[in-house]
């Protein structure tokens, strides 16, 4: 089964309904082809995900926590990536290209060739759109 990696931007939206509805309809038929596919999930977007202001909404922690327990969902275990995600995220303002630490792990992930990914479901294509052509992984809804 193909496998997708979830940037903490699709998993916000996809709970946050302060979106617009032709906005709702974009995120949930995302989701849609998301849920279909093996959902490769790191600790950090869950952590990411899991922030206070979404957790005061019952309903949206009920919906998030079905989803997160779904069987399709495998958490990565992220310990292999941290040191070099630090590293990574402090030097990037000196690249040219200031990244968060997550992204940074996001991107060690994705570059990691013993890690099946396929998609990057993500709304932020510029700071992955290089990692994910190298390695040959489509960008969703970038690429559909």
């Amino acid at each position: 089964m193909p496998s997708v990696l979830v940037d903490t931007g699709v998993w916000i939206r996809l709970f946050d309904r302060r979106d617009g509805p032709r906005d709702r309809e974009d995120v949930e038929a995302l989701f849609d082809l998301v849920r279909a596919h093996t959902i490769v999930l790191p600790w950090p977007i869950a952590f990411e995900t899991l922030r206070t202001r979404l957790m005061r909404n019952r309903i949206a922690t009920s919906l998030l926590e079905r989803e997160m327990k779904a069987p399709n969902i495998s958490f990565l275990d992220d310990r292999d990536y941290r040191d070099e995600a630090f590293k990574m995220a402090i030097d990037s303002p000196r690249s040219g290209r200031a990244l968060s630490m997550v992204d940074c792990l996001l991107r060690l992930v994705m570059d990691d060739r013993n890690v099946k990914i396929d998609y990057l479901a993500t709304y932020n294509d510029a700071d992955f759109h290089d990692v994910c052509a190298r390695r040959r992984i489509t960008m969703i809804p970038g690429d559909l």
